[in-house]
């Protein structure tokens, strides 16, 4: 036995998840994919699951408004997909794929929305491009 901590990983739908006393809860690049007038009612699910001083982790792709800024973001990393094997047509038919589906938000959206649900103070602790991760405390 390593640990004393228990451990429970689930992998289920996070909407048919029953959170209870959890410590902490990881979501690592799914709410871009729950529709947007969802996203705050899971949210609560979560923080409301938490026990107090919980953690929540969540790592989401962004957008920023800017839209110079935006694109050279996307375009960067295109170019680290390039440099890891991926052709230009690979590139196209996921940027394809995921369009409309994965719908990504600003940061300010996600701290705003972090707090609506209840969460007491949240920060952004990692960010490699326009990806993010964020930690909130219940």
């Amino acid at each position: 036995d390593h640990s004393a901590i228990p451990v429970k990983v689930v992998c289920d739908d996070v909407a048919d998840i029953n959170m209870q006393n959890a410590s902490v809860v990881v979501m690592n690049y799914t709410l871009q994919f729950i529709p947007l007038e969802t996203r705050l009612n899971l949210l609560n699910k979560i923080q409301t699951g938490l026990h107090a001083g919980g953690a929540f982790l969540l790592s989401e792709k962004i957008v920023v408004d800017d839209k110079e800024e935006n694109q050279g973001l996307i375009d960067l990393h295109h170019e680290f997909k390039r440099l890891n094997g991926y052709n230009d047509l690979e590139i196209a038919q996921k940027r394809s794929a995921i369009e409309n589906v994965l719908v990504p938000e600003t940061q300010e959206k996600h701290i705003e929305r972090l707090y609506q649900a209840g969460f007491k103070s949240v920060q952004q602790i990692s960010q490699a491009l326009n990806f993010v991760t964020f930690l909130a405390i219940k």
